[in-house]
């Protein structure tokens, strides 16, 4: 069987229509299903738990066969680096998910880079939950970690010692044209 691990994030707005969606598919498709399910609400018939520790959650995620996760940066990054090309719905302020549009215009950015599947739609959701979903060997390692610390680090230091090559204001600024 076929373990999901659907996680709503720790906003303090409900996501009702991502346990609706989930308890849908356990039914339609056979599917073991937990849900981390914040501020939403427990689903009669539907495992969840309301809030757990980030490593908890990375355990689970490790143990399952997919991912399924609101439109966060922390939980898609998880994700990544627990194996999983996560299946993301993005929390819509049209359904009082979210306060504004920003996770929408995050996961469209990352679906289009091809790092993550976005689902809009129950049946989009069906369809990723009902084949096999992809899954890397490791996501970043120690060694990954370090040579980003250390980039960062030399960056810092040359901005310290006044180094840092430095480009015109103009070339810095994003300018729009006003319609």
């Amino acid at each position: 069987m076929t373990r999901v691990v659907a996680t709503v994030g720790t906003d303090h707005h409900p996501y009702a229509r991502m346990l609706d969606w989930m308890s849908r598919a356990r039914a339609d498709l056979g599917l073991d299903v937990i849900v981390q399910r914040g501020a939403t609400s427990a689903l009669a018939g539907l495992e969840s738990v309301d809030y757990l520790p980030a490593d908890d959650l990375a355990s689970w995620m490790r143990d399952a066969d997919a991912v399924v996760c609101h439109g966060g940066p922390g939980t898609i990054s998880l994700a990544l680096r627990t194996g999983h090309r996560p299946i993301v719905m993005a929390r819509n302020p049209a359904f009082g998910e979210h306060v504004d549009d920003h996770q929408m215009r995050y996961v469209a950015r990352l679906a289009a880079a091809g790092t993550i599947d976005s689902v809009t739609t129950y049946d989009e959701l069906v369809s990723l939950l009902g084949s096999p979903r992809p899954r890397s060997e490791r996501g970043p390692v120690d060694g990954d970690i370090a040579s980003a610390v250390a980039a960062f680090s030399t960056l810092v230091g040359t901005l310290l010692d006044g180094t840092l090559a430095t480009r015109p204001l103009r070339s810095r600024l994003v300018l729009r044209r006003q319609k």
